[in-house]
């Protein structure tokens, strides 16, 4: 056991370094979000009634929604299980070929991607488009649900 982590001491259930702990913060773990995909996950976030503040560096963002529910560590372009829920909420339903996957909602447009060796991540990006697509289309457009 190392000497800084006997200094420390335990409060309920979180542990609490000494003050004179030699610790350094993390470092980030990435580059964080390209300026296009940061807008387009601000757009499916609109679609699905909440606001994306990035978290930077870290290559996700956090979901705030009007009723003041928070959701963390959100990227629909990365994590699977976020593209599907965005899928779900908004009624897009996806297919594909065999270099392609499309995504499409019933009242918003059609999305297609090239699978570049990466299914998943084709699927993902094609729901995410989708769903941004749906706002962008309503501020083009002017159209509303």
């Amino acid at each position: 056991m190392s000497d800084s982590f006997k200094k420390g001491k335990w409060a309920g259930d979180q542990w609490n370094p000494s003050d004179d702990d030699d610790e350094l913060p993390a470092a980030p773990r990435g580059p964080g979000l390209s300026a296009d995909d940061r807008a387009l996950l601000e757009l499916a976030a609109r679609a699905i009634g909440a606001r994306f503040e990035e978290v930077e560096q870290e290559g996700y963002g956090n979901l705030h929604f009007e009723d003041g529910r928070v959701l963390n560590a959100w990227n629909s372009l990365q994590f699977s299980g976020d593209a599907f829920e965005l899928a779900v909420e908004l009624d897009i339903s996806m297919s594909g070929a065999a270099n392609t996957r499309f995504a499409e909602g019933e009242y918003g447009p059609h999305s297609e991607e090239a699978v570049n060796g990466d299914k998943l991540s084709a699927a993902r990006r094609a729901i995410t488009r989708a769903a941004a697509e749906r706002v962008a289309g309503e501020r083009r457009y002017g159209d509303s649900e």
